[in-house]
C-alpha cells in the first residue's frame, strides 16, 4: 500500500454460495451484510473511511454457479464495472468433475486472472475447502486436493496471491459450518474475511470469537438423520431435477454502491483494538473458569 494513498476504494466479490454467504448467523433472515466477502467489504470500507475515502462494493455471487458461470458471466460484470479490488472463490461445484474438464477449468481461471490484470484490477484467489469435518465426504478430499493445486498453480503464473482455505485446521472443526456442513458458519466466514485483510495488507479485521471459547456442536444419529432429511434429499432432489438453487436468483449487490457494514451486523476494529477485545476475553474467560 502507498504511504499516503488507499489503495483499495471498490471492491467485487465473484463466486458461489459460499461467497453469497450462505451459513452465516443472520443470511436465513436477510442476505445483506452476511458472509465472509460483505465481512471483508465492511474491512475495506473501515480501511478506506481511516483514510477518508470513499469505499463501494458489489457482490456477484450466486449459491450453485461452476467456474463456468463465474468466469463468464460474473467475470464479465466485474470487468464492466472495473473496480479496484476483485476476489475469485470458484470451484466448489465443480471439485466433483472428471479430470478429463480440468484443462478447461485451468483455461477459464488464466483467461480470467489475465484480463483482470490487463485492466488493472488486482485479484486475490481463495482455493477450495478440505472437506475433513464430516467423515462422509471423505471420497472428495483427493478431488478437492487436486482443484486446489490447479487453482493455486494457474495463481502462481500471475503473481496472484491465494488464500489458502484448504490448508486451514479450523475447518476440520465442525463449530466453523452450518448446520447443513457445506457452508461456512459464522465463525467460518469471519475468519476467511480476516485472513483476506491479512492478505491484503489492511490494519482493520472483524472481530472473531476466541478459538477455545467456541463449543462444537453435538453431532449423533438424531443430527445425522435430520441433515440427511433436511439438505441431503432436497440437494438430490435439485440434481435429479437437473436445477440449481441458485437458479433465477439475482445477485444480492449487482452493482457498485457505496457501502457500510450495519452496525449491528458484526464488530470491525483496528488490529490494536481487536487485539485488546480477545485478550480481554481470555482474561474474563480464565477468570470465571478460576
Amino acid at each position: 500500500m502507498a504511504a499516503n494513498k488507499f489503495l483499495y476504494r471498490s471492491y467485487v466479490a465473484l463466486g458461489d454460495s459460499l461467497t453469497e454467504g450462505l451459513g452465516d448467523s443472520g443470511f436465513a433472515q436477510n442476505r445483506a451484510n452476511q458472509g465472509w466477502a460483505d465481512r471483508l467489504a465492511g474491512i475495506l470500507a473501515a480501511e478506506a473511511k481511516s483514510f477518508g475515502e470513499p469505499f463501494e462494493y458489489a457482490n456477484l455471487a450466486v449459491r450453485g454457479s461452476t467456474v463456468a458461470e463465474i468466469l463468464t458471466s460474473q467475470l464479465e460484470d466485474a470487468l464492466r464495472i472495473q473496480p479496484d479490488l476483485v476476489t475469485i472463490m470458484a470451484g466448489a461445484n465443480d471439485i466433483m468433475s472428471r479430470q478429463s474438464g480440468h484443462p478447461a477449468i485451468r483455461a477459464l481461471f488464466r483467461g480470467a486472472i489475465k484480463r483482470l490484470h490487463e485492466a488493472g484490477i488486482q485479484v486475490l484467489v481463495v482455493n477450495t475447502i478440505n472437506p475433513a469435518h464430516f467423515s462422509v465426504f471423505n471420497v472428495m478430499a483427493k478431488k478437492s486436493r487436486q482443484m486446489s493445486d490447479l487453482i493455486e498453480n494457474v495463481a502462481a503464473e500471475f503473481d496472484a496471491p491465494v488464500l489458502d482455505v484448504y490448508q486451514l485446521d479450523h475447518f476440520a472443526r465442525m463449530s466453523f459450518w452450518c448446520d447443513d456442513l457445506v457452508h461456512f458458519s459464522g465463525h467460518g466466514h469471519s475468519l476467511i474475511a480476516n485472513l483476506a485483510a491479512e492478505k491484503l495488507g489492511l490494519s482493520f479485521r472483524t472481530l472473531e470469537t476466541d478459538l477455545n471459547s467456541i463449543r462444537e456442536p453435538h453431532w449423533g444419529l438424531r443430527e445425522n438423520v435430520a441433515w440427511f432429511f433436511v439438505h441431503v434429499l432436497p440437494f438430490w432432489g435439485r440434481r435429479l431435477r437437473g436445477v440449481s438453487s441458485g437458479d433465477k436468483l439475482n445477485p444480492k449487490q449487482f452493482d457498485l454502491e457505496l457501502f457500510e457494514p450495519s452496525a449491528d451486523a458484526y464488530s470491525i476494529a483496528s488490529m490494536t483494538d481487536a487485539l485488546v477485545v480477545v485478550q480481554k476475553a481470555k482474561v474474563k474467560k480464565k477468570a470465571l473458569q478460576n
